[in-house]
């Protein structure tokens, strides 16, 4: 490693204060899109593990959590996309060249996103809705549809998100390399190892379990699905197994990750660096024993829910300080090293919809949840 390379700390004092403005807002618009992305990815786990266990016949033993993740993962996969429209501007702007050089680079494997996301959606609504119409079937026929058919679109679903999950990991560590753009556009050498990008995708999808299964958790607190105290112990256990086993391999592997890529390009000299490291291993190590209690218990209590939700919520917005910190060390120097964009207006109307777009997400989550409590006080 290079002692002398200029740490993280002293490349972020040397950039203008515009850039250090889209930074932050790339941190925080990314770490909402995270929420939503790690959702989706341990909700596709999950209803194909339940569409393979016919978990969602109506002659099937009643779960309450995978029918709740069931319904609302295509508006959730919805909600990733749209929570991932801001930090892609703000990469645009901060990382202009390296951006848009590995989209280029990707080609047809990057174009070849939005197409699999519209089937991705539309085969999570095809597990939420079908065989669901009134007609008399025969036995061979109720089983095709819902269980075969259920886990065949589910399957689909999941393997187009891990594709799309795949290609960001892919794009991301390319967009890193700016010394062989020119050998990999001349097709002398290849991107990044598959190694590499396995690694860090196997990373990603063992880290989404443990917020999948605290949201999931708070659904069944607030009543969705009709969610009765027998089915949240009911779904206690397996979500907490679930998050464990999310969080023991995703602290090996983001040990792994940090050991081969970030502690050779000046990182672990930086403040800022080791800070968001220090606070992602101890966010995720806070949250085990709750998830043991939870485990053992089978107990959702408002204090343990809301203390592993603090947790996860902290690890998440560390890891995106720790992935821009290991960005600007590795494209420090290199032409396409972040600079001031050029000046442009618009910044209040910017800010004004900034306010109302995030009023109006809290407006509906707030309708949405008093929605759910209500019903839930009804039934009981």
């Amino acid at each position: 490693m290079n002692t002398d390379s200029p740490t993280v700390d002293a490349l972020l004092e040397a950039l203008p204060t515009s850039v250090i403005v889209y930074i932050t807002l790339l941190i925080a618009t990314y770490a909402l899109h995270v929420i939503f992305m790690q959702y989706t990815i341990g909700g596709a786990l999950w209803t194909l593990w339940a569409a393979m266990r016919g978990r969602f016949s109506p002659t099937a033993t009643r779960d309450a959590a995978s029918l709740v993740v069931r319904d609302w993962l295509p508006s959730a996969i919805s909600g990733a996309i749209t929570a991932g429209i801001a930090p892609l501007l703000f990469v645009q702007i901060v990382y202009q060249k390296s951006f848009y050089t590995a989209n280029l680079l990707l080609f047809n494997r990057w174009m070849m996103l939005l197409p699999a996301l519209i089937v991705a959606i539309y085969a999570l609504y095809v597990v939420k809705a079908h065989g669901s119409a009134p007609y008399p079937a025969s036995a061979h026929t109720r089983l095709f549809e819902r269980r075969v058919v259920k886990s065949f679109a589910a399957a689909v679903a999941l393997a187009l998100i891990a594709y799309t999950g795949f290609a960001f990991v892919e794009n991301h560590l390319l967009s890193l390399m700016p010394q062989s753009w020119p050998a990999i556009y001349g097709g002398s050498t290849r991107g990044p190892d598959f190694q590499s990008v396995g690694m860090r995708f196997a990373m990603w999808v063992f880290a989404a379990l443990p917020t999948f299964a605290i949201l999931t958790l708070w659904q069944l607190r607030l009543g969705a699905g009709n969610a009765s105290d027998a089915d949240r112990q009911i779904a206690a256990r397996p979500l907490a197994l679930l998050a464990l086993i999310g969080v023991t391999v995703t602290l090996v592997l983001a040990f792994v990750v940090w050991h081969r890529a970030h502690g050779a390009n000046g990182l672990l000299h930086s403040r800022i660096a080791l800070g968001a490291l220090l606070t992602l291993f101890v966010a995720h190590l806070c949250t085990v024993p709750c998830w043991v209690v939870i485990a053992a218990q089978r107990s959702i209590s408002t204090v343990l829910l809301w203390s592993i939700l603090v947790m996860q919520t902290m690890a998440i917005i560390a890891n995106a300080v720790l992935r821009e910190a290991h960005r600007l060390a590795s494209l420090a120097g290199t032409d396409a090293a972040p600079r001031e964009p050029a000046p442009v207006g618009g910044l209040a109307v910017f800010l004004l919809f900034t306010v109302i777009g995030v009023g109006a997400i809290v407006w509906i989550v707030r309708t949405v949840a008093r929605a759910l409590q209500n019903g839930a006080s009804q039934q009981r």
